[in-house]
């Protein structure tokens, strides 16, 4: 495998995820939109699975693995998925990346608690200069933590330690089962978990007819391309990477973000972009080597 051009097409699809998603929550509520993306998600990973003749399942699997894969489900959907996408009604796409931003830090501790990964001071000190690179983007790019938004930075916060306990979690049963399997059960189990809690929270889920194209073509974005195509590659690379030297890849996507504003619009970058893009590529170097 091509680890670095994986890693490319991962980041860049995950970064494009703010944007997309902080435009369909504006129409669609956020119940509505983690609810299909997930039916998506799942309808892509079953054509993919019938497509490679996987084997069933039930042939190699353990049946005392079904808790971790619910549990995995759970912070997936009903956790990381629904926090980030209704947080983005109350807060910025560049507040959502600084929170993101710290997923480093979550994975690097749970990692030594569930994992036993080792702490070395290259590690260490790669992401604290990564976490701290990627905040200064995402604070050139408009990331505020004041009041009025204190409810969405919570929420994206709480959707970041979600994601941060997944990609943990997780680890095992990719060595296990592989990521595809593993990726296509946690979404399963989450879009099982998630209807109670779609029942339960005001605007529900809407019927599918009363959305615009648009919003389905975000919709499909999020479900086929971030959440299929966009978690595969990342559980994928988990199989060869430890969780916390990983996850620090996720601090260069304010960076990302960045550069393909100055592609497609003509943005220059600020100076901020420069300073933090500098220290959180050094960060990520050094994690590597550590």
């Amino acid at each position: 495998m091509n680890l670095p051009l994986v890693i490319g097409i991962q980041q860049l699809v995950a970064s494009s995820t703010h944007v997309v998603a902080r435009s369909v929550v504006t129409a669609v509520p956020a119940t509505t939109v983690v609810f299909y993306r997930g039916i998506l998600s799942v309808l892509a990973y079953a054509g993919w699975i019938v497509l490679r003749r996987t084997p069933p399942v039930m042939t190699y699997f353990r049946a005392g693995d079904w808790w971790r894969f619910a549990l995995l489900g759970l912070v997936n959907m009903p956790l990381n998925q629904y926090l980030f996408v209704a947080g983005l009604a109350y807060t910025t796409p560049p507040n959502a990346a600084l929170a993101f931003a710290l997923s480093p830090v979550f994975v690097l501790i749970m990692a030594r608690i569930l994992l036993g990964e080792r702490w070395t001071r290259p590690k260490l000190i790669g992401i604290i200069l990564a976490v701290i690179g990627a905040g200064i983007v995402a604070i050139g790019r408009g990331a505020r933590l004041g009041t009025d938004a204190l409810l969405g930075n919570i929420m994206e916060l709480a959707a970041s330690c979600a994601w941060s306990l997944y990609t943990v979690w997780g680890r095992p049963l990719v060595q296990r089962y592989g990521a595809v399997i593993t990726t296509a059960g946690g979404m399963l189990w989450g879009l099982v978990l998630f209807v109670p809690v779609a029942a339960l929270v005001p605007g529900g889920i809407v019927t599918p007819f009363s959305l615009s194209l648009r919003a389905w073509l975000e919709i499909a974005y999020l479900g086929i391309i971030t959440s299929g195509v966009g978690w595969a590659l990342w559980y994928m690379l988990l199989r060869h990477m430890e969780a916390s030297r990983l996850a620090v890849f996720n601090n260069l996507q304010p960076l990302l973000t960045v550069l393909l504003a100055w592609i497609v619009f003509g943005e220059l970058p600020p100076v901020e972009f420069w300073v933090g893009g500098s220290i959180a590529i050094a960060g990520v170097v050094l994690t590597q080597r550590g």
